[in-house]
């Protein structure tokens, strides 16, 4: 039996509809909410591809687990590397020194296949798209993972239990899909989207065609019903790119329908037929063929056109979608094709390039981390202002306090204060402590993510919230489930980015509260300080930035002006009337120059202290009572 699997030009035909919905979607071409599917597309295939040869070689008394990390090797690392060689000149000039910083964390992460679990620790896939050029290398850690441990799994159960195989990779299969759904249901969305377990049921899927096909268990159907089925397996893909959204819990159960689309064109299409027909079209095999590459070079282009602030329309988008592909081209002829040519580098020639570029990669990364984005090229004003740049530095100041306090009420005469909410509610206590507030209370504080907003009504508010947000917004908490901590409180603050329905319903949550007489409640409205972009604000000066005024976002306004109308005087707090005046056209730096909010909504260290001591010690409010 040959070792090789015969080429079907279909399934480069199939990659090309993968590798396209990936890249429009990244692109923001509209229809395609649901493009981010190309790559479980990608999963199964792999699965598909890998399984059969493994499966070949087993039975030829062949399989070397050398020989399967050679093909590896030259299948994915000389294009990876290129591609991130040419990364690190456009982050040097590009780059903020914290984002060239986290550029070296992804080199290293990349290099030896793990950024899908810095990414799960660092980066929500669908909010930082356009800002990550090495983002979308998560998808290669999940396959190099699994190909660690599955060609040792299925040469132990050949040789031991070869009459388990069948049942063993369903098993697994199973297992993985079951940890996928929970940990959607459970709301440990980003870790089922990037991490290993939750994902290696598409892979396994692959493979349980793959083993279908060597024992010549697939159907013979009847030409005009394996036709319908693999029309179906298109249409499920289609379906899933064109129906499923961010908004979608993913992937747990949904990503079944393209993954299981996918087998059923694996299994049932035929080279003659009009599907079969159609994916081996040239254009569509010649898609398909450069599909790895054009994966490879899409983020890059999108992310770095991105970060140096051009702004695209759909043309260019479409522009940046086909410099991608000619990009993808040449490096699969120059680059891919003449790595897999045994005759052109040996085995030895590979592992030795490999070596020596994974430790170049890994000691330029640790450089980058160690320098923190080589912060030497900077000013100290320069490095001051990329500093509010460093989301990671702004966020940890944002929660860090806040965290802190969290807990319930230890007995004592001090007065007690509970602050509610979101990240704003985290800014708030920041701003308290910044202001030096409520320096002789106890402070406690409860997180009531945004998604879920902050309400107590009897109604239904599920129709309000994303599917996707529904089972964690059932685990965490509620002003329901806080009420005992919210009776044992002196005073009570309630703080969110509210959105215009929690807005409305907020007066009969208010009632439904109980407060008592002698406790005080302050409802801290929205903030909002338009765009924040530190290069502009470099180039602007001292005066340039002082003058600098941004509207109040709409929706922000909105649901500002919904509260102000229904809650007393003594109650709102208006920052943005405080902060911005009538006008709503609010500042973007301080009266000592520094920045108020580092992303628009949120406040450092500065803000919190200049905005925490307009509220409490210049607006009016007794805050402090």
């Amino acid at each position: 039996m040959s070792t090789v699997l015969k080429y079907r030009p279909e399934i480069d035909g199939l990659r090309a509809i993968a590798v396209l919905s990936v890249i429009l979607f990244h692109a923001g071409v509209p229809g395609l909410p649901g493009g981010f599917v190309g790559v479980d597309v990608f999963f199964v295939i792999s699965g598909y591809l890998i399984t059969g040869i493994l499966l070949r070689e087993l039975a030829a008394g062949t399989f070397s687990i050398v020989a399967f990390y050679e093909r590896r090797a030259r299948r994915i690392l000389p294009a990876l590397f290129l591609v991130l060689l040419v990364c690190i000149p456009f982050g040097w000039f590009l780059m903020d020194p914290y984002a060239f910083w986290r550029l070296g964390q992804g080199l290293m992460a990349v290099t030896v296949f793990v950024s899908n679990i810095l990414f799960w620790r660092t980066t929500d896939y669908f909010t930082a798209t356009v800002n990550n050029p090495l983002l979308h290398t998560w998808s290669l850690g999940v396959e190099e993972q699994f190909y660690i441990f599955f060609p040792l799994f299925l040469w132990l159960v050949w040789r031991y239990a070869r009459a388990w195989l069948w049942w063993s990779i369903l098993l697994g299969a199973l297992v993985s899909l079951a940890i996928s759904q929970w940990g959607v249901q459970s709301g440990r969305l980003v870790a089922a989207f990037y991490l290993i377990p939750s994902r290696a049921f598409e892979l396994l899927l692959g493979a349980v065609v793959a083993l279908a096909a060597f024992r010549g268990r697939v159907p013979n159907l009847r030409p005009l019903l394996a036709e319908m089925l693999a029309w179906v397996g298109l249409g499920a893909v289609v379906w899933a790119v064109v129906m499923f959204s961010k908004g979608t819990p993913f992937p747990g159960w949904h990503a079944l329908v393209p993954s299981i689309g996918t087998v059923l064109i694996l299994a049932f299409v035929r080279t003659g037929s009009l599907l079969g027909r159609l994916l081996s079209w040239r254009m569509m095999v010649g898609l398909g063929l450069i599909s790895y590459s054009a994966y490879l070079w899409h983020q890059p282009v999108f992310a770095f056109v991105h970060i140096a602030g051009w702004s695209l329309g759909r043309g260019a988008s479409l522009g940046l979608v086909g410099a991608s592909l000619i990009l993808a081209w040449l490096s699969w002829r120059y680059v891919e094709h003449p790595f897999r040519d045994k005759a052109w580098i040996s085995r030895r020639a590979i592992f030795w390039w490999a070596g020596t570029l994974s430790a170049g990669m890994l000691g330029f990364g640790f450089w980058l981390v160690a320098t923190q984005g080589v912060s030497s090229r900077y000013t100290a004003e320069e490095l001051t202002w990329w500093r509010y740049a460093d989301i990671g530095l702004q966020s940890g100041y944002v929660v860090k306090r806040f965290d802190a306090h969290a807990g319930a009420f230890t007995p004592g005469a001090e007065r007690k204060v509970l602050i509610l909410g979101d990240s704003h509610a985290q800014d708030f206590s920041n701003m308290a402590y910044e202001a030096g507030a409520w320096q002789d209370a106890q402070i406690r504080t409860i997180y009531i993510p945004v998604i879920c907003q902050m309400t107590y009504v009897e109604e239904d508010i599920s129709e309000h919230i994303d599917p996707i947000n529904r089972p964690g917004c059932a685990r965490n908490p509620t002003i329901r489930s806080s009420m005992l901590q919210i009776g044992q409180a002196d005073v009570v603050v309630l703080a969110a980015s509210w959105v215009p329905w929690s807005a409305e319903l907020l007066p009969q949550t208010i009632v439904n509260m109980h407060l008592r007489p002698d406790q005080h409640l302050l409802v801290v409205g929205p903030k909002s300080f338009g765009a924040i972009d530190i290069r502009r604000l470099l180039a602007l000066g001292r005066d340039g930035r002082a003058a600098l005024r941004s509207p109040v976002d709409p929706a922000v306004s909105q649901a500002n002006a919904i509260l102000k109308r229904g809650l007393p005087a003594e109650v709102f707090v208006d920052q943005i009337e405080i902060i911005c005046g009538a006008e709503e056209r609010c500042p973007q730096v301080t009266d000592r120059d520094g920045l108020i909010s580092y992303d628009g909504g949120h406040l450092t260290r500065d803000g919190a202290e200049y905005i925490g001591k307009r509220i409490f010690a210049e607006s009016g409010l007794r805050l402090t009572q």
